[in-house]
C-alpha cells in the first residue's frame, strides 16, 4: 500500500479504548499526531487496525536506540 508505514504497537492502557492507544502510541513512537480511521479487527491478536495519512509530514524515531530504520510498504501489482 503504496506510501503507508508500520509504527511500532504498544498495549491498550486500563480505561483506554483500542482508538485512544493507536493515537497515544502514535505520538509516543513517530511524534505526529494523527486522526486515524478504523480499518478492521484483527481478531488472532484482538485489537482494532487504524489508517492515517500523514501528508507530507515526516516521521521521527522518539526513542531511536530501540528502533530500526523505518518500514514504508508499497502496492505491487
Amino acid at each position: 500500500m503504496e506510501g503507508l508505514i508500520q509504527v511500532p504497537c504498544g498495549k491498550v492502557d486500563p480505561g483506554e479504548t483500542f482508538y485512544q492507544a493507536a493515537c497515544r502510541e502514535t505520538r509516543k513512537e513517530t511524534g505526529l499526531h494523527t486522526a486515524p480511521v478504523y480499518l478492521t479487527t484483527d481478531k488472532s491478536f484482538n485489537c482494532d487496525l487504524y489508517i492515517t495519512d500523514i501528508g507530507k509530514r515526516t516521521p521521527q524515531w522518539m526513542k531511536p536506540s530501540k528502533n530500526g530504520p523505518w518500514t514504508f510498504y508499497t502496492w505491487a501489482e
